[in-house]
Order: structure tokens, then sequence, then C-alpha cells
């Protein structure tokens, strides 16, 4: 392998007909139906915007990084007593792995659950053929494939690094107590967001907590005249956003730790 001298990150799969029908993708190509016409029309619970769907905390953060799928169908089955379950499928991966799924037990798992009540005190773990390498700079955030408005599992948020461990398995914390679940091939897991390794080490960072100053204040009267000065009938996303931008970028001439 030849890389240039921008970060890498490369996903391998040790069954190769993964990589050719259920690959890892990249976030933004994701479908999400509550981006359709007809729910457009909400409100987005940020900054009054015309709708979720073009609303930047969210449209950035569904962007970034790529999503595990799930290699193959599997049920899942519990009985109610809120710890053990069942799981059946036709697909048991054997290159480097012992099977599909796994799980970590009551103990490891209770401590860190934050609805016991309504979460299955077992996390079911998906061993996927997939693993990682990366440049020494980079680790990756895994977190669940938030707005996607899956009810039946979330999965565990933590750092997957390269340096340390390749295997990408994916810890489900299961919220169906009582049922038969059919989780479909292709169905988004998890999402790893490349981030910097230097950023794992509050050190690397001045962190500054006081109390708001006259530019400060300033800022903030420019901020919320930019968001109003225009009829949001006759205005535009991309309009919004430059205005804000270039209030940010004058008074973070003023001060370059605002």
């Amino acid at each position: 392998m030849i890389f240039g001298k921008k970060s890498w990150i490369r996903f391998y799969s040790l069954e190769p007909a993964v990589v050719d029908l259920f690959p890892i993708v990249p976030a933004g190509t994701l479908h999400r139906t509550w981006r359709q016409p007809e729910i457009k029309k909400k409100k987005c619970p940020f900054s009054g915007l015309s709708s979720s769907s073009n609303c930047p905390a969210i449209t950035t953060f569904s962007s970034l990084g790529y999503v595990v799928v799930a290699p193959a169908d599997f049920i899942i089955k519990t009985d109610g007593d809120g710890v053990s379950f069942n799981w059946q499928t036709n697909c048991i991966f054997t290159k480097g792995m012992n099977g599909y799924i796994a799980s970590h037990d009551e103990a490891q798992t209770v401590p860190i659950l934050d609805d016991p009540d309504n979460t299955l005190k077992t996390i079911i773990k998906i061993e996927t053929p997939w693993r990682v390498k990366a440049s020494d700079d980079v680790v990756l955030l895994q977190t669940p494939v938030h707005y996607m408005n899956e009810n039946r599992f979330s999965v565990a948020t933590g750092i997957l690094d390269p340096k340390f461990a390749h295997v990408v398995n994916v810890q489900m914390f299961w919220k169906v107590l009582n049922g038969e679940t059919v989780i479909k091939a292709g169905t988004p897991l998890a999402q790893y967001i490349p981030m910097s390794r230097k950023y794992l080490s509050p050190k690397n960072f001045d962190l500054i907590v006081d109390k708001a100053g006259k530019i400060e204040y300033d800022l903030e009267e420019s901020f919320q005249y930019a968001n109003t000065a225009n009829i949001l009938k006759y205005d535009s996303i991309q309009n919004r956003i430059n205005r804000v931008t270039r209030v940010l970028n004058s008074y973070r001439n003023k001060n370059n730790k605002l």
C-alpha cells in the first residue's frame, strides 16, 4: 500500500462478498425517511430553520465518517426476562471469527446502561468480518447512527483506536425485551467518525470558562440581528449561514479566543 501525506483509513473485509453486497458506506449517503417531502414541513429544533432536513447541526453530523451495516440477516429473540436472548442466522463467518453473534453478560452490561428497565441487560455483540487500519494520527469515534428512527437497538459509544485494535465489532443495547426481531442485511449499525489522535488528550487544549465581556455581548446582538433581519419566507438557509459566518468571523478577528 502506498499512501500520500494525507491521513488515511482502510476498512477491509475477511469475507470478500461482503464488500460487493453490504460494504461500509459514507454516512452522508444513508437514506433517512424523515427527509421525505411530507415530513419536511416540520420545524427544525435548532434556530427556527425551515426544516430538520436542512438543519446544519443535523446535516453535518449525519454526513460525518462511515457506517457499518449488517453484513447478513439475523434474528434476535427475547422472552421478557430482560436478560436472555437467542439468535438465528443463515450466515456464519469463519475466517478469523467463530460466528456472527456474541454477547457481553449482565455483570458487564448493567453498570453502563442508561435505562436498565427498558434495555436488555445483556449486550448483543455483532462480530463483523470488517477490520480497519489507519495512519497513526487517526482514531475512530464509534457512535449510534443517529436520526435513523431506529428504536430496536442502539450501540455503544467509544473510541476504536487502530493502533491497538483492528477488529470492527458492534456492541448493541437491545430495546425489544419480548419478541422476535429481524435485522436485515444492510441495516445501518454503527457510525465511525475519524478524528485526530491529539484530540484524545485534554492537555492539547486551552480551556477558558469565564463571564461574557463587551465583545461577547456585541457578538450576541449582531448574531441575533443576522437571524432576524430577513423575512424567513423570502430567505434561504445558505443566506442565513453566510450572514452568521460574517458576524462570527468579524468578532473572531477582534478576539481570537471567542
